[in-house]
């Protein structure tokens, strides 16, 4: 038997023009190429190898045109694919290039020069698998499977067609790659990326968890670097978070506590309005209506007085648990930045109770200055004129 080589079939295969019924036309181009027909349509064990043979005999002459019947090779040989789906699709190609093929469209080889952006898209992604298949529990390449084993089971088929692989998949394999440069911390990265791709793809459906996978690559491996970054500062994230929830926690009951403290204060002033309304009289002179008048609004300012006090240490209170928020902050900023935006709004939500707590004082004080203006003003307006004698001749 002639000795025939899938590099035989790739040059019969380019200039065959394929009709997409599982023939074609094949030129004649040279006597290497008539060698090889003859040398297939005079041996059976070579047609079936190759699955090539002539429509019609015909002497093969060089120059001529000739009708072939054109099928899949054996695979052994190599892989004859229609199109870059096809040979995706091809048994194994899921995880491994196949180490032999011709793709008809677009007429590539393996090996040829340029490399369509398909089949670069699809290097990428063998990258991202080979990544993928270490972390997984277990790999079926029967079923084309991942399986990933946590809280629950998570299986991720690996199907795509070319249209599936996006522009930005090269770049975001070789990022997911550069995580796994060397040897150090190799299985917690893969532990990493073994929760990444579950907390990714949980949601989705199953047929659709890969495809959803690689276009949401840069997610996946910010999550990675993430969990990377914090391992190597010895942290963790639930740790973070509940160091951070905590102090959450301290700070409320702080705020909060700045009214608490001064409850007692602030529920007296409606009361003090309504005995300063009721108590005060119309006096004569230097009688007992005066002297009950004057203890009245004496008690009066003695109480906003007293409420300032309460009220400014209060204030005070604020500003400092601002600025302890404020330094908590800049520590997350420095030390645990790769966190910073799942934390913000937790600050923010604090800085406006600190905002809402310093205003609500403020008002309360504004309102017990008032009232004791009005009071001030009704004792002036009942008091005769000349009844301050009576304090000056005590």
């Amino acid at each position: 038997m002639a000795d025939v080589g899938f590099a035989d079939l790739i040059e019969l295969y380019r200039h065959i023009t394929f009709n997409g019924d599982g023939g074609g036309v094949l030129r004649v181009a040279n006597d290497n190429i008539a060698g090889i027909l003859r040398a297939i349509d005079a041996d059976e064990r070579l047609y079936d190898l190759t699955q090539i043979s002539l429509v019609d005999a015909h002497p093969l002459n060089v120059g001529d045109d000739v009708s072939i019947n054109v099928r899949a090779p054996s695979y052994r040989l190599g892989l004859l694919a229609r199109n870059f789906d096809a040979l995706f699709a091809a048994p194994h190609a899921s995880f491994e290039e196949p180490s032999a093929y011709y793709v008809i469209d677009p007429g590539y080889a393996r090996g040829d020069d340029p490399v369509p952006a398909p089949l670069a898209r699809y290097r990428a992604m063998l990258v991202v698998v080979s990544l993928l298949r270490e972390a997984a529990s277990y790999v079926s390449e029967l079923q084309r499977e991942l399986v990933f084993l946590g809280e629950e089971q998570v299986v991720v088929p690996i199907t795509f067609v070319a249209s599936d692989l996006p522009a930005s998949l090269e770049g975001q394999a070789s990022r997911l790659n550069a995580i796994f440069e060397g040897a150090t911390h190799r299985d917690e990265k893969t532990r990493l990326l073994a929760d990444a791709v579950t907390e990714v793809v949980r949601a989705q459906r199953q047929s659709e968890r890969f495809v959803y996978l690689i276009a949401n690559l840069g997610l996946l491996c910010e999550k990675v670097e993430k969990g990377y970054r914090l391992f190597v500062s010895s942290f963790s994230y639930s740790k973070i978070k509940k160091e951070i929830e905590t102090a959450r926690l301290d700070y409320v009951g702080k705020i909060h506590k700045t009214i608490v403290d001064v409850q007692g204060q602030l529920l007296g002033i409606p009361v003090a309005t309504i005995v300063v309304a009721t108590q005060l009289k119309k006096p004569d002179a230097c009688d007992v209506a005066f002297w009950t008048n004057t203890a009245v609004l004496l008690g009066a300012w003695i109480f906003i007085g007293l409420l300032w006090v309460a009220v400014r240490n209060q204030l005070h209170t604020l500003d400092t648990i601002g600025l302890e928020m404020e330094a908590q902050r800049t520590r997350l900023n420095r030390e645990e930045a790769a966190l910073r935006d799942e934390f913000v709004g937790m600050y923010d939500d604090l800085d406006k109770r600190v905002r809402w707590h310093r205003t609500a004082l403020k008002v309360v004080s504004g309102a017990a200055l008032v009232g004791a203006a009005l009071s001030t003003l009704a004792y002036l307006m009942l008091t005769p004129r000349g009844s301050a004698a009576c304090i000056l001749g005590l």
